[in-house]
């Protein structure tokens, strides 16, 4: 029995007259003489297509047919150049995911639309809107009542970032689901989804459809769709190539349509009997383990291809990762008969070992650079001379690659991002073949890859085989594994329990061995609390503020033992005093941050508004009017470096250089020495105080506290999250990133003028130069924070802790008798292990969920 056999076994029966669409029945969705184009590419042409209701409509097609070119037109995320888009009956308007989903339309892409560093929650609702689940406050648990029928085990509280690929395809498919859309559109929602997973995703199809809502399900599993699906459109070249009934066509009708040919054979053939007889081994692995597996034993001769397989999460991903030496383990590994040093990715590279990452956006290829640049970047002194790369020598390297690979591009200087999945994954390929590699990993070679690219894949592995190389690949696919491999290693609870080798391979044995397995392997219990125990919460936003508070209260106590004057009421009012302006600038760094922005003028900023304020803000002056200058000033300040970055894209860190350096000669224009002194009014009501605490520390705790329940508890700290952590993903959410990224500028802005007032006092006249340090110094609380400089997460009660730990270091060299060189060096050991702390904890909680 094959895996299409057991899956209809384990189905929920089919409604069979459910299959039988009249022409009458009412259409879901319209799209009509849709045309789009990018820069040399003619993407889509008159396509039409109708979805009716009730039914299963799959679409398929090779990559860069333009399926998800077309669902993006449909879900209003991109606008098409011709043709029109109709959901339940009424006329799209514009290119609008809001307006897309009010009509009753939602999609699960292949990349899923999820922002990392914010909640399950969080993201489930921005998806589906606040008023569906309730407010924020309600989301966890109205989200976490949609996930648990999936059985996946995801926590709704927590962060996306921290879930496995599969949980992640599961909380976009149920984020959709819960929108309770008339047309849902799947964009090959099955590729890292287990047999079971995916069945319950296909009863989940049927009770949708059988309540009379539509679903499009594109996908380059051909039995799936025949199992499926009621009716296919094949899409070809941007253009429909015909619709059919699912039961009239065969599987290998409809690859034929797909690729526009007929086809001979699927799978080369496989290695001679002189091959599978040599004595000669080019990979052997011994008592190999780790966390993940054990005991794993194996070898692979040269010219062969060995198949791995298994249930998901038994092992097979770590072992092949350990293998290419990305993992730590212990055992042995020999490449041609030479020992190489296990866990070591140089060493497993430098015996001629090559992975090829299932994740290839991710691992496997550089999308910022040009497809020849990714095909010569491990061969790199094959194009160079004297250390020089030189740029025919790439050329022709890429040219003769893109012929041999039949790689579809439109340049080798076409950025690697423009192709499609299955030309992008030729192009890692087209490297790894280049390297000559004596050991050929592959993780899912063809996971996301159309028919027609799966046909050339398996020949290039195979070509790899015939040049002398083991090759390895783990594959979810029993189908591809019977009809590409030599051997197929068949893994349980971390151990190989079976081999299949010869005619013995076929899909119902790999799936009997996987499935039927009765190893066993021992596991310490997992301690696991609502965030992951002590290192989760160590690895969550709000741990930073605690910590630093700790080590305020302790390098205090540490410092008074030494010099007991340091607890005096005038040095905790001087320290609190000197700490307001941190606080206050450390938080506007920190709101656009947060959107993965920077401001580096918010200190001469503060100098400007100083300076200004000096011609009006003194005995006999306007007061209302300097204020307000200060006022205005700020807020067009803010929003200058809000449009320069948001309209003009330039990038924060050049527009707000440009924007320190102006606003330093602006105020040395206006005055190029200190003059003006602040009136006693000002600089008296900014140093009052309640007891021992000033006011103005008072006043920038509260704001700061603010800005800390608008961040986790209002739509615009989920949103500023949201697009610092993903802005694609944000876009397509239908959050207007570009109004939350000027706001986050004019807020910054905002926030530092109470700073400025603060300083103004302090100083006591118009001089701008003091302003100067508070740059540096809001960096080095936000880093201290424990905010991500990259955004989406941080806590403005870590810049609280944060801008009091900074203060106090600066404060206690006198007390302690040091040099004030200490004032420095101190805040920037402090800050260097803060950001290590910091790396090291997400980045054992990223290796945790891959």
């Amino acid at each position: 029995m094959n895996l299409t056999e057991q899956a209809n076994e384990q189905a929920v029966p089919r409604d069979e007259p459910h299959r039988l669409h009249s022409d009458d029945a009412e259409v879901l969705l319209r799209l009509v003489g849709i045309g789009k184009s990018f820069p040399g590419v003619r993407a889509l042409t008159d396509v039409n297509l109708e979805v009716r209701a009730g039914e299963v409509h799959a679409l398929v097609g090779e990559n860069g047919a333009g399926k998800s070119t077309l669902m993006a037109v449909a879900s209003g995320a991109l606008a098409a150049d011709e043709g029109s888009v109709e959901i339940g009956g009424v006329h799209l308007s514009s290119a609008s995911p809001d307006e897309a989903r009010s009509l009753g339309l939602a999609i699960v892409r292949q990349d899923p639309a999820l922002l990392p560093d914010l909640t399950v929650a969080e993201n489930m609702a921005i998806g589906v809107g606040y008023r569906r689940v309730g407010g924020l406050r309600n989301a966890p648990r109205w989200a976490q009542t949609r996930l648990d029928p999936w059985q996946m085990g995801v926590d709704a509280r927590t962060r996306v970032s921290d879930l496995t690929v599969e949980q992640r395809f599961i909380v976009e498919i149920a984020k959709a689901i819960a929108l309770e859309p008339r047309v849902l559109i799947l964009d090959e929602p099955t590729e890292h989804l287990s047999l079971e997973e995916a069945q319950r995703l296909f009863r989940r199809i049927r009770e949708i459809v059988a309540g009379r809502s539509s679903v499009v399900y594109i996908s380059h599993r051909i039995p799936e769709v025949k199992e499926i699906a009621d009716r296919i459109t094949v899409l070809r070249d941007g253009q429909v190539r015909g619709t059919f009934d699912a039961a009239d066509v065969t599987e290998d009708q409809i690859i034929e349509r797909v690729i526009g040919r007929a086809l001979d054979t699927v799978f080369p053939d496989k290695a001679d009997d002189g091959v599978m007889a040599s004595d000669s081994r080019q990979l052997e692995v011994h008592r190999l383990s780790s966390e993940y597996f054990h005991d794993i034993t194996f070898s692979v001769r040269p010219g062969e291809v060995v198949g791995i397989a298994g249930v998901q999460g038994n092992g097979q991903s770590e072992l092949i990762r350990a293998l290419a030496g990305l993992i730590p383990a212990t055992g042995s590994i020999s490449v041609a008969g030479q020992p190489i040093k296990v866990g070591s990715n140089v060493a497993a590279a430098a015996a001629g070992t090559v992975y090829v990452p299932a994740d290839r956006h991710g691992e496997g290829v550089f999308l910022s650079l040009a497809v020849s640049e990714n095909a010569v970047m491990k061969t790199l002194p094959e194009v160079a001379s004297g250390g020089i790369v030189r740029e025919h020598r790439i050329m022709a390297t890429a040219l003769e690659q893109i012929r041999n690979l039949a790689i579809k591009t439109s340049s080798p200087r076409a950025a690697i991002s423009t192709l499609s999945g299955g030309n992008q994954q030729k192009v890692v390929l087209a490297r790894t073949l280049l390297s000559k590699p004596r050991v050929l990993l592959g993780e899912e070679p063809t996971q996301g890859v159309d028919a027609g690219a799966r046909v050339d894949i398996y020949k290039i592995l195979r070509d790899a085989a015939g040049q002398g190389a083991a090759v390895v690949v783990l594959s979810s696919d029993g189908v591809e594994l019977q009809g590409l491999c030599d051997r197929v290693l068949i893994m349980s609870r971390g151990a190989i329990v079976e081999e299949l080798a010869g005619d013995a391979i076929s899909e119902s044995a790999i799936t009997s061995a996987a499935l039927t397995s009765t190893s066993t392997v021992e596991h310490a219990p997992a301690r696991r609390g609502r965030f992951g125990g002590f290192r989760g919460w160590l690895r969550g936003d709000s741990s930073p503020a605690a910590v630093l508070g700790a080590l305020f209260l302790l390098l205090g106590v540490a410092v008074s033992i030494t010099n007991p004057s340091y607890f005096s009421a005038f040095n905790i009012n001087n320290l609190l005093l000197l700490a307001a302006p941190l606080i206050l600038v450390g938080a506007a760094q920190q709101v656009v941050v947060l959107g993965a922005g920077f401001d580096l003028s918010v200190g001469p900023l503060m100098g400007f508004l100083v300076v200004v304020s000096s011609f009006w803000v003194v005995d006999g002056g306007n007061f209302l009017l300097g204020f307000g200058l200060m006022i205005a000033g700020a807020a067009g300040i803010g929003l200058i470096n809000g449009v320069l970055v948001t309209r003009f894209n330039i990038n924060p860190v050049v527009a707000t250089l440009a924007m320190f350096i102006a606003l330093q000669g602006a105020y040395l224009s206006l005055r190029s020495t200190p003059g003006g002194l602040i009136s006693e009014t000002v600089t008296s009501a900014v140093s009052s105080r309640v007891g021992i605490v000033p006011v103005v520390t008072i006043v920038a705790t509260v704001i700061v506290l603010v800005l800390e329940w608008g961040l986790r508890r209002t739509r615009w700290g989920v949103e500023l999250r949201a697009v610092g952590s993903r802005r694609d993903a944000a876009e397509r959410l239908g959050i207007p990133a570009r109004r939350v990224l000027l706001f986050s500028y004019l807020l910054c802005s905002l926030l530092v003028l109470p700073a400025a007032i603060i300083m103004m006092a302090q100083i006591g006249i118009g001089d701008g130069t003091p302003s100067i340090s508070y740059t540096l110094s809001s960096v080095t609380i936000v880093v201290l924070a424990g905010a991500s400089v990259f955004g989406g997460r941080g806590s403005f009660l870590g810049v609280l802790a944060a801008a009091l730990l900074v203060e106090q270091v600066l404060n206690i060299s006198p007390f302690l008798g040091l040099s004030s060189a200490w004032g420095y060096w101190l805040p920037g050991v402090i800050t260097l292990l803060a950001a290590i702390t910091y790396t090291t904890l997400r980045g054992a909680r990223r290796k945790a969920a891959r």
